[in-house]
């Protein structure tokens, strides 16, 4: 690929230029003017220990500072640095100048985009000569860190959304978890109605939250036997009429409980934790991230409710995938020893033990372990299969559902230019729609357009 012709840690100038689209809204054009010559990166010292940094990952949490410790542990020659923040603007700035860490913490959805742009360093040629294979891993994951023919990152955590049902607003309303026909959206629709309540004009919960606004209108696109981007990333297919119906259906769907404008006010008064508008009933029906079941193990383990898999109109089980990964910048001057890092945490043994060390402090303090989700299903199986304690039958069902669910889930498709499609779609579509400035056949058009012309300055 072009990104390879010039020495690894200097950048081509169709590389600096791609950079420079990211780098406009931040002020960075004059350090990409003066870094345009590029600059290979410094060998690693010779002799003693080699100290490698990593910008984005903290060990806040005891499963992250065990599964360090482990590391530590096992390669004492190895120090490490971990720089918890991170942003765009620091990683552009770093990728300019020469002088990067040595690993990035990431979203999954920005790997390829940082990759086509000439930023981190593919690791197929360390991964073949240590015997490593993304086998074991998830379909989708891999998917978001593999871009022209190569691999740019080892997925880590993984979150998987699905249909989250509070089972007292529907026994108020005389129906059950049973009643909820999730392939009939139009029903769907109807008990969104049905079980939104109101009290003085305003409303007080929302009967189904379609959560468009919030990055989940892919799920409705697809459930519909839709597509937003097609080909190698660099097609958008915004305006097909799969996706105008979808768009009408969260529009319609919001519209029948009072509409965007009356929810997101009521949205807005939402708190967290204990506060959390799920554990106290304040939304009925709701797509929603795996991560929120340890939230409610955490604040309200007696909470009474079920986690379904969103279905499409086919019947075909919806399910999204977000989550994180390990990627090397380019330039990385201690590529070895980080690469011991990645591959190290890529390991079922390292969740195993982060696990444990999370279970032991949790039933020290008396409280619920919920295991986290990974891209790895041997880690999953670990962590739900011989990690776990039950905890009661409804959190049992649901955690054995999750890891079931990442097998045929999806993610945003992977595209170089996945940021901006996705601010094109939201801010021309999906918001203006919901809020009833647009209809959604005209936003949609509006943003193919825009996006067409994106495609076009990007190639």
């Amino acid at each position: 690929m072009g990104q390879h012709t010039t020495r690894r840690g200097a950048l081509s100038r169709r590389q600096l230029l791609r950079l420079g689209g990211l780098a406009a809204a931040s002020s960075l054009a004059p350090a990409l003017a003066a870094c345009s010559s590029g600059r290979a990166a410094a060998p690693a010292r010779a002799g003693g220990p080699t100290t490698i940094t990593e910008w984005g990952f903290g060990t806040d949490n005891t499963l992250a500072k065990a599964r360090v410790q482990a590391f530590r542990d096992a390669h004492p020659d190895i120090g490490l640095e971990l720089v918890p923040q991170i942003n765009d603007q620091k990683v552009l700035t770093a990728v300019v100048s020469g002088e990067v860490p040595d690993l990035l913490w990431l979203d999954r959805n920005t790997i390829v985009s940082w990759a086509a742009r000439g930023a981190l360093e593919p690791i197929d040629d360390l991964m073949a000569r240590d015997g490593v294979t993304l086998d074991d891993f998830y379909a989708s994951p891999v998917e978001q860190v593999r871009y022209g023919g190569q691999t740019w990152a080892i997925p880590q955590f993984s979150h998987v959304r699905a249909l989250w049902v509070n089972h007292e607003p529907l026994e108020q309303a005389g129906l059950s978890v049973d009643d909820v026909r999730r392939a009939d959206w139009a029903a769907l629709q109807q008990y969104g109605a049905r079980l939104t309540r109101r009290e003085g004009g305003k409303i007080t919960r929302v009967g189904f939250d379609t959560r468009a606004a919030d990055g989940f209108f892919w799920m409705f696109s697809w459930g519909n036997g839709g597509s937003l981007i097609g080909g190698d990333g660099r097609q958008a297919t915004f305006r097909d009429a799969k996706n105008v119906d979808a768009l009408q259906y969260v529009v319609d769907t919001a519209n029948a409980q009072g509409g965007r404008q009356a929810q997101k006010a009521f949205a807005d008064s939402w708190g967290w934790d204990a506060q959390h508008p799920f554990i106290l009933n304040q939304v009925a029906i709701t797509l929603y991230d795996s991560w929120l079941l340890t939230m409610v193990a955490k604040f309200a383990p007696e909470h009474r409710f079920s986690v379904l898999p969103f279905v499409g109109r086919d019947g075909g089980t919806v399910a999204m995938t977000t989550g994180q990964a390990w990627a090397m910048p380019r330039g990385a001057r201690n590529r070895e020893a980080a690469w011991q890092f990645m591959k190290f945490m890529a390991t079922p043994e390292s969740w195993r033990v982060g696990a444990q060390a999370q279970l032991a402090e949790n039933t020290a303090k008396g409280a619920p372990y919920v295991p986290s989700l990974t891209g790895s299903r041997a880690a999953d199986a670990i962590m739900v299969g011989e990690v776990y304690q039950p905890i009661s039958p409804q959190f049992d069902e649901v955690v054995r559902l999750l890891p079931t669910l990442l097998q045929p889930s999806r993610a945003i498709p992977s595209s170089p230019l996945i940021t901006e499609l996705t601010d094109i779609l939201m801010n021309n579509a999906v918001n203006p729609a919901l809020l009833g400035s647009r209809a959604p056949a005209d936003g949609l058009e509006r943003a193919q357009v825009r996006a067409e012309q994106a495609i076009a300055a990007f190639a």
